[in-house]
Order: C-alpha cells, then sequence, then structure tokens
C-alpha cells in the first residue's frame, strides 16, 4: 500500500500540474488562432493533451524500467534543484522547453554546492544529503535522449495547425508550430533514508549495505520548432533518428567516464559535450528545413493545401499538405471562391486533380456531404 500512495504522489507535484496547465493553454490558443486564421478549428480535439498522457504512461513506464535497470540514483538536492528549474522553466519561460539544459545545470549546480561544502550550513535534521554520483546524472541524461527521440516519433508532427508568416519577399507562407511537451514520471533511487527521515511510511528497501528509497522524478520532454518547408512528421522522425544515435553516443561516453574514472569531472565534462552536440543537432536538423527549395505558399495557378481535416472527405481521398489543387470536378481553380463554386457543380461528388510536392499529377475522386458539399476537409491560405 505504501508504495501505491508512493507513485501517487506524482500526481501531487506542481510540476505536473503546472505542465497539465500549459498544455490547455497551449490548446486553447491554437484553437483561437485557427480560427482567427482559418474560420475552423483544423483539429478541433485537444491532441495536445491527449499526447501529454499517453506520454506520461507509455513513456513514463519505459522511462522508469530504464532507470531501475541502470539503477540510477540521485541526491534530493539535485532533485530539488532540478525540480525548481522545471517550475522556472514553466512559469517564466513558458515558451521554451530546456529539457537537456534542465539537467545539466542541475547537476552542475549540485556538483558545485557540495565542492563548496554548502549543504554544511543546512541544517538538514539527520537527512543524508550525499553527492549523486555524477556517473548517474549522466546515465539519466542519455535516458532523457532516448524517450525524447521515442517521444517524437510517436506523437510529434501527427496533426496539423499551421500559421500564416510571411517570407523574405513578402509572400504568404504556412509554418507549423510546434509547443507540444510532456512531463514524465521517471523513478529513480535517492540513497539513504532521505525521504524516509520526513515522511515515516515512504517504504526503504536495501541493495547490498546501501538502503534506498524509490521517487518518481517529473522529467520535463519537448521541444519548440517551427517548420517551414519539411513534413512535419518527416521532420521529427528524422530528428528522432539523430537523437537516437546521440542517445548511442551517450552510451559509449558512459562507458569511457568508466574507464577514465580518474579523470577529474569526466562525467561533467561528458554531460556538457552531450549538451553542445543536442544543441547541433537542432541546428542542423533546424537548417536542412530552411534549405529545402519549396514553401508551403500560396500560388497563382491552384489552391495550395496546408492542412488536411481528420476523418473529412479529403483526408479520405489522400489529399496532403503541399498539394496543389489545380482542377475541381473539371474546373480550374486558383482562388477559395472558384473552389467553392466548383465544389458545388457536384454536391455529393468530388473530383480533384493535384500537383503534389514532387510536381506529380494525381487525380482523385470521393462521396462527399450532401448537405455540406464545403465541408471537403482541405485548408488553404485566406486571401484576405
Amino acid at each position: 500500500m505504501n508504495n501505491l500512495w508512493m507513485t501517487l504522489l506524482i500526481f501531487i507535484q506542481p510540476v505536473l500540474w503546472l505542465g497539465i496547465l500549459r498544455n490547455y493553454i497551449i490548446y486553447r490558443k491554437r484553437i483561437k488562432r485557427e480560427r482567427n486564421d482559418f474560420n475552423t478549428s483544423i483539429s478541433p480535439n485537444n491532441f495536445e493533451m491527449k499526447h501529454f498522457w499517453l506520454s506520461f504512461i507509455i513513456l513514463g513506464i519505459v522511462g522508469s524500467v530504464i532507470s531501475m535497470v541502470l539503477g540510477i540514483y540521485l541526491s534530493l538536492p539535485w532533485i530539488i534543484i532540478y525540480e525548481a528549474l522545471l517550475l522556472i522553466n514553466l512559469i517564466i519561460i513558458p515558451g521554451q522547453f530546456f529539457t537537456v539544459l534542465n539537467i545539466v545545470i542541475a547537476t552542475a549546480v549540485t556538483f558545485v554546492t557540495y565542492k563548496f561544502d554548502l549543504f554544511t550550513y543546512i541544517n538538514t535534521e539527520g537527512i543524508n544529503t550525499s553527492s549523486t554520483s555524477l556517473s548517474n546524472a549522466l546515465l539519466l541524461l542519455v535516458t532523457v535522449f532516448f524517450v525524447s527521440a521515442l517521444y517524437m516519433n510517436m506523437f510529434l508532427g501527427n496533426y496539423q495547425s499551421p500559421k500564416i508568416f510571411k517570407n523574405q519577399r513578402g509572400n504568404k507562407v504556412a509554418g507549423y508550430l510546434n509547443k507540444e511537451f510532456t512531463v514524465l514520471p521517471i523513478a529513480v533511487l535517492i540513497p539513504g533514508d532521505q525521504i524516509h527521515a520526513l515522511i515515516s511510511w515512504w517504504p526503504v528497501f536495501s541493495m547490498g549495505q546501501h538502503e534506498f528509497t524509490i521517487f518518481i522524478l517529473p522529467v520535463l520532454i519537448g521541444i519548440r520548432f517551427t517548420i517551414f518547408k519539411s513534413m512535419p512528421k518527416e521532420f521529427f522522425k528524422k530528428l528522432s533518428n539523430r537523437l537516437l544515435w546521440l542517445t548511442c553516443l551517450g552510451i559509449i561516453l558512459v562507458v569511457a567516464t568508466y574507464l577514465l574514472n580518474g579523470v577529474d569531472n569526466i562525467e561533467l565534462i561528458s554531460m556538457a559535450v552531450m549538451a553542445v552536440l543536442y544543441l547541433l543537432v537542432l541546428i542542423r536538423t533546424k537548417r536542412k528545413d530552411n534549405n529545402k527549395a519549396k514553401w508551403f505558399s500560396d500560388a497563382v495557378n491552384g489552391l495550395r493545401v496546408i492542412a488536411v481535416r481528420k476523418d473529412t472527405p479529403a483526408e479520405k481521398m489522400g489529399v496532403e499538405m503541399g498539394d496543389l489543387i489545380v482542377e475541381v470536378n473539371n474546373f480550374k481553380v486558383s482562388t477559395e471562391d472558384d473552389f467553392y463554386k466548383a465544389t458545388l457543380t457536384s454536391p455529393t461528388f468530388c473530383r480533384l486533380k493535384v500537383l503534389n510536392r514532387q510536381d506529380r499529377i494525381k487525380i482523385m475522386e470521393s462521396a462527399i456531404y450532401s448537405d455540406s458539399p464545403n465541408e471537403l476537409g482541405v485548408v488553404v491560405i485566406k486571401e484576405k
């Protein structure tokens, strides 16, 4: 029973509830923006919260299993510093998610406090404040890289929510802003009876000659990107693959730190290297998107599809974002007005001629809603 209560305590942590609140705010702002830009909500369901809870459960379990197998342990001061950084991130800098930086800073600050014996000035009331092994913080960082890669591959880019921008030439283009993030409950070990000294019923178990308690650590996972030229799902899949390679490199660095354990602060150096490489991966991925030739832009010889609504005739026909609609029911179209007039010529059936992103012609046909022929499900850049 005590183990159950210990697990449920994740639900009273302020980081989790701030994460839920931030996700709801992101959802409401997205709906408002979509209605303002396109007179409709492209994805009316709260997929942000759906992804939040699915990843909370699935990836939380994955991360916890990895952590327990590796035996990752962290000191209570490290956890306090890390969670304080998460609160600062979510409250003061809510638009960015410093997934990696929070871990590196928490480790560096904890290291400095122990280096200069700062905790000797704190009344610990018998709580063991032994320093977290730097190698464990490095293991946690590698684990976070791995679950971040899974998160991007599983959840990001599945829904299209464009925002209208203007490029350098003044043309309207669609950008796809990702603000999704999650909080994962990852089980870690705390050496000694640090929590048990405060909460008498908190379970303590022994491993060899050492005592440990289990703590459910909230870990912030997320990334903010605006994608202009890549397919969002493809973009995040490539980024996910690069993070998996970075995870492999992290494993090599972990092994190297054990082999070079005589080198001072080798773990901190390895974490700094991982953080820099992570930043370079993000920059390279973004640069590759910027260097692509084609924007999701308006066109004069047709209508550019910048999103396709779920469960609509357009989705069933296979219309994709980036497609250029050139004909509807054998009528050439170049404006929204042309498009809607053409759909009305056949209120129960629609035939589209489109050019895809590779400039290949596709012919698509489907029955449509007889009472709403305009509800084909494609989203285009508004003329006004």
